[in-house]
This record gives C-alpha cells, structure tokens and sequence, in this order.
C-alpha cells in the first residue's frame, strides 16, 4: 500500500465552520446529520484541486468542473467578510489560500501565488483527485469521450467511465486490485467480478463507436443472458459501474472522491461496497466517502475484521452539525475486530432505536 497523499485539511471561517481540522486516512468515510458540514467539509479539497486542474496559480474559482459554491458571500460566515485560510496537508507538504473577498465575486484573488506549491507531489496529486458527485448521469444508451486523457477521471456524474473501462479493459489489473479467486488478470473480468458481487452473474460491456466519438454501455445478469441497454437493466448497475472503473482504472496514490455510493443498492450490495471500498484503499488508492448507509459501514467494519484494511487506515467523521464543541464533529475510533470504541448518538443508531419502539421497550 502507498501512503496517503492528504493527510488533513483545515478551514477557517469557511461556510459554516469557524475552525474545522480534518483528518484524513487510506480510507475516510463522512457520515452525519443533514445540513450538518459533512459537504462543506470537502469543498476545500476540490477547490483547491478544481484550481490546480485549471491551471490558475493566482486566484481561486468558486465555480467549475468539480464544485460550484456562488460567489463570495456565499462562502464567507464572517460578517466583515474574512476568510482566514484553506490548507491541505501531506507528503511533506502544506499548501493553503488565503482569497480577497469581495462581495459578488465568483472568482477570488489570492494573497499569495500557488506557484510556489506547483511542482510538490502534494499539488501532483490534488491536480489528480477525481470526484464522482451523487447525482450521475443515468442509465443512457451513449456516452462521451473525455477531452483529458492524462488521468482517469469518469466525471462529476460518471458520464467518463464507459471511455475509461474501454480504454483499460484488456490491460492487466494490480495484483492487490484483483477479485478473489478471479484467475485471470485483466481488467474486464475483475471488473465483471467485482460487479457480480453485488450483481451475482452481471456483466458489463462497452461498445466503441469510434465514427460517431461516443461509448455505448451494456450489461446482462448472466454470462448467456443478453446484453441490454442500462435502461432496460436496472438503476443499480449503471450507478455502480463508474464506481468500479474509477477504482479499477486509478493511479497508485489517487485521491477518489465518492458522494453516496451506497445509493440504488441492496443492503447487501451496500455491504459489499464497503468492503470493496477497504479493499481499495489497502490497494493504494486513497478514497473518501459521504454516506449515509449503516450498511456500507459494516461492510467496512467486517473488512477490518477479516484483515483487509488495518483500522489503523480508516478514519470516520460524524457529523451533528456545526455548533457547539469542534463544530459537533466527533471522529470514533475502531478495533482490530471492527468494534467502535465511541458510538455517539445519532452514529448509525436507527435501526436500534425503531426496533426498541416495536419491541415497547422505549
């Protein structure tokens, strides 16, 4: 496993928070109440990587590919309109801003260049993260080609992965990414088994239509089905599958970002996904997580477990929302079993509450 490449990430008068530190492991999962900060709390890691992707080393774009936050005064709780810093730390490294706020303005000057910062493997690895959002692009018959090919990036709403899983599909897989018990190496059967794990026997193909420059996506639910259009397949699929191209096609060391993955699963699927989610980040693909799903959690916990991923490697953020000490952010700690030391109220703890009200014990 390669070591992370952002260790924390600190705001200060940032939206809702006054002072939030971060921390960040191999895996991160942010859970909480909503309107709680859990959003907010990301924002300045795809700022900063929105920025460095652009290319602009003097200012900082509210609004693009990965985040659109308004203008100043959207981003600013200060009435006099401070914003003190945003800062990202790793590899060594610490980069922050610190934008001029005007009011109206959707692009902020920086005090200072990030010039400086360009050519660290910290700013290498922001200009590198890849952010797959909760809503996606739908069960379409086609889709587009990507205008960057450097680094594989399947888009805010997936539309990119058809292109990535085509481009990757033939090639041999990382050991540690591989399937258990899958005896080839390539990618497109430990993508398929990966799928089936949450899909028994579903498949997944990709058509090149190079003269019309678009990808057409497929699946079927058996190795003799037919293969059908997303539509006519099931939501599911086409919500997993960017999920696994961009894990299956990431750098070593890339930052991915998943809004929601657990979403149009079965709990039993979303108990997979956790798992595949530690499975992952021990593979070196650092990975941070919103979620709402006890399931996946569990998922995540039985990884553990088993050896997967070392709890020393997850890190999960709870969030009350802000107010109150640390902004009602408190960060439980996990066992080598998977146990949680500290179980605050709120953490996942609704299915134990209703089912005491059935049982007319509360």
């Amino acid at each position: 496993m390669t070591l992370r490449s952002v260790d924390a990430i600190t705001m200060d008068g940032f939206k809702c928070f006054d002072h939030l530190r971060m921390e960040l492991g191999q895996l991160t999962l942010v859970t909480g109440f909503n309107g709680g900060g859990k959003s907010t709390a990301i924002q300045p890691l795809l700022l900063l990587a929105q920025t460095l992707r652009l290319g602009i080393l003097t200012a900082l774009p509210l609004n693009g590919p990965m985040v659109k936050l308004g203008t100043a005064g959207d981003i600013t709780p200060n009435e006099d309109g401070s914003l003190t810093n945003l800062t990202i730390e790793g590899q060594g490294t610490t980069i922050s801003v610190k934008p001029k706020l005007r009011s109206g303005d959707r692009v902020l000057q920086l005090v200072e260049s990030l010039s400086g910062a360009l050519d660290t493997p910290l700013a290498c690895s922001l200009s590198m993260l890849s952010y797959l959002g909760a809503i996606r692009i739908g069960p379409e018959d086609s889709f587009p080609i990507p205008e960057q090919f450097d680094t594989p990036d399947v888009g805010l709403d997936g539309r990119f992965a058809p292109y990535w899983y085509d481009h990757h599909v033939d090639e041999d897989v990382d050991e540690a990414r591989r399937f258990p018990g899958e005896e080839a190496s390539v990618y497109r059967k430990h993508l398929d088994a990966w799928l089936g794990s949450m899909f028994p026997g579903a498949q997944a193909n990709v058509q090149n239509v190079v003269n019309l420059s678009q990808m057409n996506l497929q699946f079927r639910l058996s190795s003799l089905g037919a293969w059908r259009r997303p539509s006519n397949i099931g939501y599911g699929l086409t919500y997993v599958f960017p999920i696994l191209v961009s894990l299956l096609s990431a750098k070593p060391g890339q930052i991915i970002i998943i809004d929601s993955p657990e979403s149009h699963l079965h709990p039993s699927a979303q108990s997979q996904m956790g798992r595949i989610l530690a499975t992952f980040a021990q593979a070196g693909v650092q990975i941070l997580v919103e979620t709402h799903s006890d399931h996946l959690l569990n998922g995540v916990r039985l990884a553990i477990r088993e050896q997967v991923l070392p709890s020393d490697c997850l890190r999960v953020h709870f969030f009350r929302g802000p107010k109150g000490r640390d902004h009602g952010v408190t960060t439980p700690s996990f066992g080598a079993g998977g146990e949680v030391y500290e179980w605050p109220d709120g953490f996942f703890d609704q299915n134990e509450k209703d089912l005491s009200r059935l049982a007319g014990w509360a």
